[in-house]
């Protein structure tokens, strides 16, 4: 191996990566690729490129376009595809439901995407709605589920239907254990499950947020429950607002947290700091105990500065937070917080103050607001 680029095909093969397209990975979109897959033409990420490498020899051959020798050949078969004709070809028809991965996405998300695109030639310009059953938007079967008050999973028979998902202890159980609206939920793959085939369902029954924490032993199948999801809610939405623009569509069918955290906070009338598991969701701040629990502590309905929300960049001295301390500032009550670092100060800054900005902008000021406490923290 070597990282000369003194080669005419070394120096061939970067100046293709240089091109529009392929100057982001072909699966996920990271910038400035330094791997390629020869069998597919394509750049990819070294992230990406791991899971090529997974789908066999007989698949996908991966190189290094800095590491390793590259042959006239391999430069030709990457020139003569490239990203944009790739994406042509293998992202022709890619059902709604199905979100296509961020650099940032847990690695299910990215493999399965991966695994869908070229594997089982999901997307393929003639693949049928009836060879990808999820799009149906409904679905029966077995998922572990974290029980509320401890760190046990068992198995819970789920079914999601047109209008709900429910899940049951026993398959022949007359009556569910839950019953949750579909428009009362949110599913995302980049919850904190801690199980790499993890899927976080987060609802609000009777005003409470409530987080249900699931994965399956396949990553095939826990991807298609929340493709399957997306495409209830999408049908749901689309039937309740046909003029919707897609844009909001999209977002309507699940959204993935802004942030999420730790932070410490001041119980009232304290003034010793705890730490606390943070998570932004849209205008909700919630905070928990640890980053599993079935429900937060407390949860912030962020709203406009004409209802009194606003932030504060220091915190009172006598707290004793120093320079990683700032405050927010509610209607009901004020939140001395501090990070850890000085980045993730900023960053909560910036994510809150972006929070408070969208109520601002609001029409007709921000419909709900103030404080919902659940314990006395």
């Amino acid at each position: 191996m070597s990282d000369s680029t003194d080669s005419p095909t070394k120096r061939a093969i970067l100046e293709l990566r240089k091109q529009e397209g392929n100057d982001s990975c072909a699966d996920c979109g990271r910038k400035d690729p330094d791997w390629a897959d020869i069998s597919f033409g394509v750049f990819i990420c070294i992230d990406c490129s791991g899971i090529h490498r997974s789908l066999g020899a007989h698949v996908s051959k991966v190189k290094s376009i800095r590491l390793d020798q590259w042959t006239e050949e391999h430069v030709q078969q990457v020139s003569e595809t490239g990203n944009k004709k790739s994406k042509e070809m293998w992202e022709a028809n890619i059902p709604l439901c199905w979100k296509p991965p961020s650099p940032n996405d847990s690695i299910v998300c990215r493999e399965q995407w991966i695994r869908a695109k070229y594997e089982r030639k999901e997307f393929l310009s003639d693949t049928l709605d009836a060879d990808r059953p999820y799009t149906a938007g409904v679905k029966k079967g077995f998922l572990f589920k974290k029980k509320k008050i401890d760190n046990v999973w068992q198995s819970r028979f789920f079914v999601l239907d047109k209008d709900c998902l429910k899940y049951f202890k026993k398959i022949a159980d007359p009556q569910p254990t839950e019953v949750i609206p579909l428009q009362d939920l949110n599913v995302t793959m980049n919850g904190q499950t801690g199980h790499p085939n993890g899927m976080q369902i987060t609802a609000l029954i009777k005003g409470r947020t409530r987080n249900f924490y699931v994965y399956s032993e396949s990553g095939q199948e826990i991807m298609n429950w929340f493709c399957a999801i997306r495409a209830a809610r999408q049908k749901l939405y689309r039937s309740k607002f046909p003029d919707c623009p897609m844009e909001q569509l999209l977002h309507l069918m699940s959204r993935d947290f802004i942030k999420a955290g730790y932070l410490h906070k001041t119980p009232p009338s304290k003034h010793k700091f705890q730490k606390r598991y943070f998570v932004l969701d849209e205008q909700r701040l919630m905070y928990f105990e640890k980053p599993t629990d079935p429900f937060p502590l407390g949860e912030i309905i962020i709203g406009a500065e004409t209802e009194g929300f606003s932030l504060d960049e220091m915190a009172p001295i006598e707290l004793g937070g120093g320079e990683n301390a700032f405050v927010l500032n509610t209607p009901t009550r004020t939140y001395p917080l501090l990070a850890e670092t000085a980045e993730e100060k900023h960053s909560w800054l910036a994510v809150l103050r972006a929070a408070v900005e969208r109520a601002n902008n609001a029409p007709n000021g921000h419909s709900i607001n103030g404080t919902y406490n659940i314990s006395p923290e």
